[in-house]
């Protein structure tokens, strides 16, 4: 059977001539010449010419018509392959364009102008919002813009300025970014900053560094803060109502005067934080450690603190009227004045372990119980 590389070899390269065929074509040009006594090599030689001629004419003819077939045949494929090209062109042109957007954008948030600052800081959001493969290096870039504009290195904290325009921009851009593709390995640093009086309201900064920065009344109402990092930060009259701090690490956070209302803070790590009067009504705080935290004056009315650890912790004149005590360790903890007041699941034991336990506020029937026995710790 005949390959289809010989049948290309065989339009390419033609067979001889058959001489019988030449001979046949010499005499019809003899015949059409009239006759008589002529050149035999001659016409030998034309007919020979005059054959290959019209064999060359026809193969190309072939040749061509098959062509046209194959391209018919593969037209599909030489569309997806020549819009594959196409595309790779424009992929190439597209991501030149978005680094010389991005340089550019980068070039003018150094710029003297605040103005300017800001220009570039919404112009690296439309290019995060172009090219969501970006969105995450754009977001640490303005991440580092903060935290160099706000620094609080060296500085008192109790004389620091507002939060600058240009700053407030950058977080709101990170706060209204898309995070569908952020991974749990990922997370925001925006520590030893001044974000004294930043709106993050709703802001998603979970896993994010905020240790050691000054949050003094900013508003995080209904932010999103779970496994954050908030260990040394100040949030004094900061407005947290609603907010998520699951897991989050406040260790010796300065919480006091701030509003914490229906927060939640399930496992939160609060050990030796300042919460003096903070309102905490409705907060969940089950399994959170407290240890060593001030809580004078704190309201905590309603509050969930199943399972909390709250052993040397300073409750005096804390109002914990309604809040579910379950499991509860009071061992040490301060109950001079506190209300205690129509709160579940009690422990007579664990309150005894406290100090100043017969100072605190008790139901009737609860303090009636509490001196049916000698104490035990005083």
């Amino acid at each position: 059977m005949i390959t289809i590389v010989q049948f290309l070899q065989s339009l390419i390269i033609p067979d001889p001539i058959a001489p019988e065929v030449i001979r046949a074509k010499a005499y019809e040009m003899w015949k059409a010449q009239g006759g008589g006594n002529i050149n035999a090599d001659a016409n030998w030689q034309a007919a020979i010419d005059q054959l290959k001629l019209a064999e060359k004419l026809s193969r190309r003819n072939f040749i061509l018509e098959l062509i046209r077939l194959v391209i018919a045949s593969l037209s599909t494929s030489a569309t997806i392959f020549g819009g594959s090209i196409l595309f790779l062109n424009f992929s190439q042109g597209e991501n030149r364009l978005i680094t010389e957007r991005f340089t550019r954008s980068i070039e003018q948030l150094g710029n003297k102008e605040e103005t300017i600052r800001i220009g570039g800081i919404y112009a690296l959001e439309r290019i995060a919002n172009d090219s969501p493969r970006d969105g995450w290096t754009i977001m640490e870039v303005l991440s580092s813009f903060v935290r160099g504009k706000q620094s609080i290195k060296g500085q008192d904290i109790s004389q620091l300025p507002t939060i600058r325009t240009d700053s407030q921009a950058a977080l709101t851009v990170i706060n209204r970014r898309q995070t569908d593709l952020e991974s749990d390995s990922q997370y925001l640093d925006l520590s030893l900053s001044n974000l004294c009086e930043a709106n993050l309201v709703g802001a998603n900064l979970d896993r994010a560094k905020l240790n050691n920065s000054a949050l003094i009344k900013a508003d995080l109402r209904g932010a999103s803060l779970n496994l954050t990092n908030l260990s040394h930060a100040n949030l004094n009259s900061a407005n947290l109502t609603k907010v998520q701090l699951d897991r989050a690490n406040l260790i010796q956070a300065d919480l006091s005067n701030t509003n914490l209302s229906s927060a939640s803070l399930h496992e939160a790590n609060l050990n030796k934080a300042n919460l003096s009067n903070a309102i905490l009504d409705g907060a969940i705080l089950t399994n959170a450690s407290l240890g060593n935290t001030n809580l004078t004056g704190a309201i905590l009315i309603g509050a969930n603190l199943r399972g909390a650890t709250l052993s040397k912790a300073n409750l005096t004149k804390a109002d914990l009227s309604g809040s579910d005590l379950y499991q509860v360790n009071l061992c040490g903890a301060n109950l001079n004045k506190a209300d205690l007041r129509k709160t579940r699941n009690l422990d007579i034991i664990q309150v005894k372990l406290a100090q100043n336990w017969m100072l605190a506020i008790y139901d009737p029937e609860v303090d009636k119980l509490l001196k049916s026995e000698p104490p035990t710790n005083n």
